[in-house]
């Protein structure tokens, strides 16, 4: 049985940003800047528009495909073309800063239109970085690792209009319900950030992208391993059925109290990783992923996000602290009397008191000559 991902962390287990990771950013903000002086000078010292136009023109050339999105080594080839060599680190590091999912990929247009200022960039600002992060803290500490959801969904009721947008009093109150009391110099900087054309109006999606911040590639590698084990089919959707079969819905407490039927909790229980407008009873690749990239700006150690991942998701494997735990072990007896412990892999959905199900599994996983199995290992 999965548990619902938010109980799986205390919040003692978060850790702060290191001093590594902070000379980084600045070694980044000095790239940035470099770039930006570089393509302003190749425009004719047009305005930010053109900029962002010539630099797309630069990836275009090494976008080998025409898809509007480069792969690390297109955008390297580029960033040598302008003459960016030497800082190897710098480049990759600016590389991982604007591929927010982690999925090797970038859109050139965004990055562009980032770089130049022509949409929200939280990362390329380090005064607003900063800001964003302090919001991201109280989030974390507030709301756990669903805070930002929680946060998504009083923002949603500050929505009269339904346009996903807020103006500077919706938003700060919005803020204040989720008991968000900003600074005012701190506010600005927030609001200027994803105020882009200065109305005083924000576009929430856009907030919440930016307190979010980016998935590396390791935490997304881990949160799609863990779709394709509800994935059962291997569809490319998660629907009812596979939910039914990984979550035995009879503990949940509710059901066991009478307060909800199983098919009321079940629909509680898929509930979580629907989108912010979308109802229908299936969970693509992309809500997923949504959720746990809320989840994943609420836990700063990877190594505990694969262990929360594998324990959730009952994925055997890991190394060191991020090694699964969660996995049924139970003790063979062997028909020579000899005994062994064997983690049960993969076991999710599978019951302990299934015991016909667990020597079928023991067996498929090469255990053999099976006397007897023994739990509570």
């Amino acid at each position: 049985v999965a548990p619902p991902p938010d109980q799986l962390l205390p919040a003692a287990n978060r850790r702060s940003i290191t001093m590594a990771s902070m000379g980084m950013d600045s070694k980044v903000d000095d790239l940035e800047a470099r770039l930006r002086t570089k393509v302003e000078s190749l425009s004719g010292f047009a305005d930010e528009e053109t900029q962002a136009a010539k630099l797309d023109a630069v990836f275009r050339h090494f976008d080998s495909d025409k898809s509007g999105f480069i792969s690390f080594d297109e955008y390297n080839a580029a960033l040598v073309r302008l003459n960016f060599v030497g800082v190897q680190a710098a480049v990759a590091a600016l590389f991982d800063r604007y591929d927010a999912d982690g999925s090797g990929v970038l859109s050139y247009g965004e990055f562009s239109a980032c770089l130049f200022n022509l949409k929200p960039n939280v990362a390329g600002n380090p005064e607003t970085r900063s800001a964003v992060e302090r919001v991201r803290r109280v989030i974390a500490e507030r709301g756990g690792l669903n805070g930002i959801r929680t946060l998504a969904r009083i923002m949603a009721t500050m929505d009269d209009s339904g346009n996903r947008k807020l103006d500077r009093d919706e938003f700060k109150y919005g803020l204040r319900d989720y008991g968000l009391e900003l600074p005012e110099k701190d506010f600005d900087k927030v609001l200027t950030a994803f105020d882009r054309n200065g109305d005083g109006v924000i576009d929430f999606d856009e907030f919440l992208r930016g307190v979010r911040g980016k998935l590396n590639k390791r935490r997304r590698d881990l949160i799609l391993m863990a779709y394709d084990v509800l994935d059962k089919d291997g569809s490319g959707i998660v629907d009812r059925r596979d939910i039914e079969a990984a979550y035995d819905v009879s503990q949940n407490p509710d059901v066991v109290s009478g307060k909800k039927t199983a098919d009321e909790a079940l629909t509680e229980f898929m509930s979580q990783w629907e989108g912010a407008t979308t109802t229908d009873g299936i969970i693509t690749r992309e809500e997923f992923l949504d959720y746990y990239k809320d989840v994943s700006a609420s836990v700063d150690d990877d190594d505990y996000f694969e262990l929360m991942i594998r324990n959730a998701w009952h994925i055997s494997g890991g190394e060191g602290w991020a090694e699964n735990t969660s996995c049924l072990r139970v003790l063979v007896v062997h028909t020579d009397s000899s005994e062994e412990v064997v983690e049960i892999t993969d076991d999710l959905g599978l019951r302990a008191d299934d015991m016909p199900a667990i020597k079928a599994r023991l067996r498929r996983q090469g255990v053999k000559n099976i006397a007897a199995v023994k739990l509570g290992m």
